[in-house]
């Protein structure tokens, strides 16, 4: 590594930096990876990939300190912004087994794709709760007795 003209030693730290990947791509960052060196002069984190806004960009960093327990970490944030990477689905994991993070991912995540799923096919379909006499999904709701249109 290059810095101010000096060369610096620095060693990767392959297994945290695999860890704070993980962790980052269970947190909502899954085009995020970390590296993590030691150097002379202390920790140094590279992160690279892409988010779909600044304020993704920033989060990295933030958790990436966070989980590290590092908030003084010499960070050379090499994220890319594309918001196109917003419309990028998921691959349905085959091995969930593998990834042992040691934290769920964000509760919030299912709530908002089931959100946006709903919104995007037209809003919420009715209701079989008989309490709320919502009409039935093949038709009109039936007329109440004495009850005219």
């Amino acid at each position: 590594m290059l810095i101010g003209g000096m060369a610096m030693a620095q060693s990767v730290d392959k297994t945290t930096s695999d860890k704070l990947t993980k962790y980052l791509h269970t947190h909502r960052l899954p085009m995020v990876g970390a590296q993590v060196s030691n150097t002379d002069t202390g920790r140094h984190l590279m992160l690279y990939g892409f988010v779909a806004t600044d304020f993704g960009k920033d989060d990295a960093v933030t958790k990436s300190k966070r989980y590290l327990h590092d908030s003084s970490i010499a960070v050379t944030n090499n994220i890319k912004v594309n918001p196109q990477v917003r419309h990028l689905k998921k691959k349905p994991s085959t091995d969930e087994g593998a990834m042992d993070t040691g934290a769920a991912a964000h509760p919030r995540a299912d709530w908002e794709n089931t959100l946006d799923d709903t919104l995007r096919s037209g809003g919420a379909s009715p209701s079989n709760d008989p309490n709320l006499r919502m009409p039935p999904p093949s038709g009109p709701a039936p007329m109440p007795p004495g009850a005219s249109w």
